[in-house]
Parts: C-alpha cells; sequence; structure tokens
C-alpha cells in the first residue's frame, strides 16, 4: 500500500542537510525558517529539523508530522517540477498556530522558492 508520502524524497544524511544551510537561500516565515537550494533536479528533496528548544519529544514530533503533511498536500501543486533541496526549521511559534496558517505560511514560502529558483544566475 502507498504511504502518504511516496513520491516526496526526504533529506536524511547531514552532509546534504549541511549543504542546503551552507550554499541554499534563507526564507523566513513566522513559524518556521526554509533553507532552499537548487538542484537542477526535477523531483525536491525534504528535510524538516525541530530543535528542543521548542519542547519536548511529544512536541517536537507533532510539529514535524503537521510540516509533513502540509508538504504532502502541495506537492503536486508548489512542489511539482521544483528542483531543489529544502530544509524546513521550525519556529517556537509553530505549535500554538493553527493548521490553516501553517498551509499559507508555506505555499507562500514556496511561491518564493520557486521564484527565487527559477531566475538566472541563483
Amino acid at each position: 500500500m502507498a504511504g502518504p508520502t511516496d513520491n516526496l524524497q526526504t533529506l536524511r544524511a547531514r552532509r546534504d542537510f549541511r549543504t542546503v544551510y551552507d550554499r541554499g537561500q534563507k526564507f523566513n516565515s513566522p513559524f518556521f525558517v526554509a533553507f532552499a537550494l537548487p538542484t537542477g533536479g526535477v523531483a525536491p528533496r525534504v528535510g524538516i529539523t525541530v530543535t528542543r528548544k521548542i519542547g519536548g519529544a511529544v512536541v517536537r514530533n507533532r510539529c514535524k508530522r503537521r510540516i509533513r503533511e502540509i508538504v504532502r498536500r502541495q506537492q503536486n501543486l508548489a512542489l511539482k517540477g521544483l528542483g531543489c533541496d529544502m530544509v524546513i526549521n521550525a519556529k517556537a511559534a509553530m505549535v500554538g498556530a493553527d493548521f490553516g496558517q501553517l498551509e499559507q505560511a508555506l505555499a507562500r514560502t514556496l511561491a518564493r522558492v520557486r521564484q527565487s529558483v527559477g531566475r538566472p544566475g541563483s
């Protein structure tokens, strides 16, 4: 049976995260910070981080699940054909945020990433 993120590729290796942080562009949102690095590929790879400053394991895992679900929903819209690696770092404001607010914030951020990745020389 197919899982919720079948086509979504994830970043797992520390060096992949480091590369995106060091060479990628930073996009701020009230609920998270996204880093994007164009790769020239077709499918985006996404990594999610939530630090201990946000809360305990239950809170951190809830934040990751929420981000994953929003990314899954955006997969066929904003992420389609976006050839880049992305790392999304949760901020403390995410804990109390409404799911709809998070979804809108990520959609706006992905639009900014698409605009930036699509420009020549970026």
